[in-house]
């Protein structure tokens, strides 16, 4: 065929195409309901929301169950022991966490115990931690510290072979700024003041049988801080034990135990006083006070007009319009009968930049036959911000 006579063979096509029968119209489709946004990231279909890991208790144990659950547990192991469990009660882990266990004698790390969860564990579980010892542990004072993924989460203080050793009745711990100098007395200090970086721990009327490495261990509110070992020996009958930071010395109660090899021979406290924060001056504003028959439940707000008088018994609510109200501010609602004292109702803790505070007052049943006036004041941090008053009358 001739190149050109194909147009007019297309064109052929084309009317015979168009001359068929004119395709079914289709009904039109209802549009579908948009279906709710997945909390769902869209590529790992993780959820957003990933709980904080949980340890809730730690036990040492000497034997386990099958859930490594603790069989016995305590704080003094039995003399002649190979084998330690810190057993950890642990909620939220997720798969991959790391809990290791150090355990040390004194100073001394005497071994390490880790765990890798292969699983996730979501809801509360055992999870034992093993020191396995190749000699039994000789008796004396030992503790193990807890660490999530290298983060230290706790200590356990314990004991092998009986209680520990009586603490020497002749000993004396006493606390001072500085380390004494032999020609005066001991400025001792059982409080010292905020911002403090240095504390020395000084071990008086030293018994001379006493033998062996001394160290101290110091903790605060019960746990543990730090461990030092004794300063250079400068006078007699007399060892000293320096706490020394660069940062200021965090506030609570200190707890300090001397410690001749493993065998405690004196203990003594002191306090860190805590910085007395300045408040800032207070911005709250009481800018309006009314009392009303209904209030808004969700939010406070007052519904209707004031009410300036009205027939008991009735319930009737107190409708404080307040501004930059901040947790520290205090608000007290005072209801007084004929001048005398009936009710008080104080509010802290609160956080509004601007909103209604309403509460509510149940006003008894007067059988006089005369109106009474009761009269609401608003106090705000103890000086007067507002009022109103409402006339009652008898129920007759």
């Amino acid at each position: 065929m001739s190149v050109r006579y194909l147009p007019l063979l297309l064109i052929g096509l084309l009317v015979v195409g168009c001359s068929g029968a004119a395709p079914r119209r289709q009904a039109a489709l209802s549009t579908p309901t948009p279906q709710p946004i997945s909390v769902l990231t869209p590529d790992t279909a993780e959820v957003r929301y990933r709980p904080e890991p949980i340890i809730g208790q730690l036990v040492l144990a000497t034997t386990i169950g099958q859930d490594e659950a603790p069989k016995d547990e305590a704080s003094t192991i039995p003399a002649n022991t190979r084998q330690i469990y810190l057993v950890v009660r642990a909620t939220d882990l997720p798969a991959g966490t790391r809990l290791s266990a150090v355990w040390l004698r004194g100073t001394s790390e005497i071994g390490r115990s880790e765990r890798q969860l292969a699983d996730a564990a979501s809801g509360p579980r055992w999870i034992a931690l093993l020191l396995q010892s190749d000699t039994p542990l000789v008796g004396g004072e030992y503790s193990v510290r807890l660490y999530l993924n290298d983060r230290f989460i706790d200590s356990l203080v314990f004991t092998v072979g009986g209680r520990r050793g009586a603490i020497s009745e002749q000993a004396t711990v006493v606390f001072a700024g500085e380390r004494p100098s032999g020609t005066g007395p001991i400025d001792a200090q059982s409080v010292f003041p905020p911002g403090t970086t240095r504390v020395v721990a000084i071990l008086a009327n030293v018994p001379p049988d006493v033998g062996g490495d001394l160290w101290s261990r110091w903790t605060v509110d019960g746990s543990i801080l730090t461990e030092i070992g004794a300063d250079d020996l400068t006078l007699a009958f007399v060892r000293t034990f320096t706490l020394q930071r660069d940062e200021p010395l965090p506030p609570g109660n200190y707890t300090v135990q001397i410690f001749a090899d493993q065998q405690e021979i004196a203990q003594g406290s002191f306090t860190v006083a805590g910085a007395t924060p300045t408040p800032e001056p207070s911005q709250a504003v009481v800018e309006d006070v009314r009392i009303v028959r209904t209030i808004e439940p969700s939010t406070g707000l007052p519904v209707g007009a004031r009410v300036r008088e009205i027939q008991a018994p009735a319930r009737v609510y107190v409708a404080i319009l307040v501004r930059d109200l901040q947790p520290a501010d205090e608000l007290r609602v005072v209801w007084e009968r004929a001048g005398n004292l009936v009710s008080q109702q104080p509010l802290s803790g609160l956080s509004h930049p601007a909103n209604w505070i309403s509460l509510p007052f149940d006003i008894p049943a007067e059988e006089g036959p005369e109106p009474v006036l009761y009269r609401v004041t608003v106090w705000l941090n103890g000086n007067p911000a507002g009022e109103t008053t409402i006339v009652v009358y008898p129920s007759s």
